[in-house]
């Protein structure tokens, strides 16, 4: 039975369901780019089609919407959910929708791979086409005729047009250059923390605040790394380099000095711990480069710690990233030394932002990023730094075996600190903590104070969907049904928790934010640990279907409710901390979140096709890092290849379509 949309119905929607759109982003002006239907010579009956086809890719055939896993999975009700069918929350909603959801997606197919071949046929051969990281494709086949403008669509989607409304940030970030939006995003937790510091407390505790647990260290390093801040009457590293036989340090020297440093600069602490550890920290990048030195050079008495016994010849990383992928990571430690920016969105490519001179900047570029590298490779050279952080033929995530292996039989490998995601992270160790990130001024921002900031925050992705405009009228309707479904208070439930059989029924989730969210039963935590080792996240996507990078908000509500205690604590503090992060409605530029894809027109296109600005150049910045024979000799002469490959044409391009966007 078709099921028919009333335009009527929709327009009252349109003003009375606002309130079920919960999720919202501060607004830095009060205009909209979008203007919602009221004249009664639109309103008309839309018949949906009985089917709606949809091409998303993702890449990785468990992370479609036909369910591809071995084991069949078993739903409360009883339902077997087995492999070739849709995922349940596909199969729920297409019930809730009164039509079929076909996936034509080649399962195991990546996202460009899909739209490329979808191109050389017109996307005549499904109804909606979406995917990661394909945002860009998305907004240019629209400008080109090939996806519906939404705009022209608005009043048969109410419940995302009132969020737009609401929202007019996101609908800046999704205009294309010419003004039309074709594509709904993946908008993530908009307005909290992303991914944190976090570190062992009992690794800091045991070695500052007694002697009690220290053994005999044999370890020493070649000191390499000069203090950066004058902001104390002493320079720890500068105390340590001091203490420095003909330039080796020991673990005994550069433990003593950090002690009595702390002692004398911080005489209102009642531990040297504080320093670091907890909502009172107030270390800058050069007390943590002292501490990280401490670290390397206690490998008995920090496996003891977290073993209970010494290990032969256990190998110290006072600094990894989750995977070598991740590399980027590292380079955001430059922020600390005077807000250096690095990143303008959670994306490792967000290297354009707009400075305070106005003017478009590409971080890795700029004189003061290239300058400030010498820190970054002395820390690597003294092993702070995880030694193959950048080895991209590396695939293993050394989260897991610097984390989540302590008690592995032959297990030698120990991490101290990462920066990575709140509740999966303290959740794989007892002892790790969140820690407030270092210290740090930012002149260029207006900030000459010493303040915690940290440059990641959830943001609009450059993921999404979109409806081709080869589709019939009627198919069209439908997929404009499911987009707007996504907004409306049971669509967005359900793409964020999954199905209704997944809930606590009639009760909430009381988030530590204050607000309530719908509350996962038993049923789908014991499942996520028989299926997918708890993790609730790879669960919701691999096996239910909920959670894809496609169009909808995301919410933290989520995430809260598989966040141990640690997690709790360290969301906690960074709230009472008053962590200074960016956004997208700030008046201050360099705090200011940049949208995920600058959309370009053919002829700026055209003028970057002369231009080579990208990886080449970020695979010398980390060749240089860790000293390899194919590196650049200095920081000028990476700043030359990016002079020679068109930096400044390139920024020239940008600047002018960045202008047209935020106009």
């Amino acid at each position: 039975m078709k099921k028919t949309i009333s335009v009527v119905l929709l327009i009252f929607m349109l003003f009375s369901l606002s309130a079920c759109v919960k999720s919202e982003l501060p607004n830095s002006s009060t205009e909209t780019t979008v203007a919602p239907v009221t004249t009664e010579a639109e309103v008309k009956q839309v018949d949906l089609a009985d089917s709606l086809k949809i091409n998303f890719a993702m890449g990785n055939n468990a992370r479609t919407m036909t369910y591809q896993q071995s084991n069949p999975l078993t739903l409360p009700d009883g339902t077997v959910i087995t492999q070739g069918e849709l995922k349940p929350t596909w199969q729920y909603i297409q019930k809730q929708l009164g039509f079929d959801i076909i996936d034509v997606t080649v399962q195991d197919q990546k996202a460009s791979e899909m739209i490329d071949i979808a191109a050389a046929t017109s996307f005549k051969d499904a109804t909606i086409y979406g995917g990661n990281s394909i945002a860009e494709d998305l907004m240019n086949y629209g400008a080109q005729g090939y996806f519906i403008n939404l705009k022209d669509y608005l009043q048969f989607m109410p419940n995302f047009s009132a969020y737009l409304e609401k929202n007019p940030n996101v609908a800046k970030a999704i205009t294309a250059y010419d003004g039309g939006i074709y594509h709904i995003p993946y908008v993530a937790e908009i307005d909290n923390y992303a991914r944190t510091f976090n570190a062992r407390d009992n690794w800091v505790e045991a070695l500052l605040d007694s002697t009690d647990q220290l053994e005999n260290e044999s370890h020493t390093l070649t000191v390499a790394y000069k203090g950066y801040w004058k902001r104390n009457a002493t320079n720890v590293v500068d105390l340590q380099n001091d203490d420095a036989v003909n330039g080796v340090l020991s673990q005994d020297a550069a433990r003593t000095v950090l002690v009595d440093y702390i002692k004398a600069t911080y005489p209102e602490y009642s531990k040297p711990s504080e320093l670091y550890v907890g909502l009172n920290a107030k270390y800058d990048i050069d007390e943590l480069v002292a501490l990280w030195r401490v670290i390397e050079l206690s490998p008995n008495t920090l496996s003891k710690v977290s073993t209970g016994k010494v290990v032969a010849d256990a190998e110290i990383s006072p600094y990894f990233v989750r995977k070598s992928e991740y590399r980027e990571d590292v380079l955001r430690l430059l922020n600390y030394f005077d807000g250096e920016k690095v990143h303008s969105s959670d994306s490792y490519d967000a290297t354009l932002y707009e400075g305070a001179d106005g003017k478009m900047h590409y971080s890795y570029a700029e004189e003061s990023f290239l300058s400030k590298l010498d820190y970054i490779k002395a820390m690597y050279s003294e092993g702070l730094i995880h030694s193959e952080f950048a080895d991209l033929s590396v695939t293993d995530e050394y989260r897991k075996s610097m984390y989540f292996a302590d008690k592995a039989e032959g297990q030698r490998q120990f991490g101290f600190m990462t920066f990575d995601w709140i509740a999966s992270t303290t959740a794989s160790n007892d002892a790790v903590k969140v820690f407030l990130p270092p210290v740090t001024t930012f002149t260029d921002a207006g900030i000459n104070t010493f303040v915690h900031y940290i440059e990641n925050t959830r943001t609009i992705k450059p993921d999404g969907w979109s409806i081709s405009k080869a589709a019939t009228e009627q198919d069209i309707h439908t997929g404009l049904a499911l987009f707007d479904y996504m907004f409306s208070e049971e669509g967005n439930n359900v793409q964020n928790y999954s199905i209704p059989q997944a809930w606590v029924e009639g009760e909430k989730y009381l988030g530590p934010d204050g607000k309530e969210y719908p509350k996962f039963n038993q049923w789908i935590l014991d499942t996520a640990m028989e299926m997918k080792n708890g993790d609730i996240s790879g669960f919701l996507r691999d096996f239910m279907g909920s959670q894809l990078a496609l169009g909808y908000q995301k919410e933290i509500g989520f995430e809260f409710q598989y966040t141990t205690q640690n997690g709790f604590d360290g969301w906690d503090m960074y709230n009472k901390a008053k962590v200074l992060t960016m956004s997208y409605g700030t008046d201050n530029p360099l705090l200011r979140l940049m949208p995920p894809i600058i959309s370009l027109n053919d002829q700026e296109v055209g003028k970057l096709g002369t231009i080579a600005i990208g990886d080449d150049q970020t695979d010398q910045i980390f060749s240089y890092i860790v000293g390899s024979k194919s590196a650049a000799k200095d920081v000028q002469e990476i700043a030359k290849m990016y002079e020679d490959a068109g930096i400044a044409r390139y920024l020239e391009v940008y600047e002018g379509a960045y202008a047209r966007m935020i106009q």
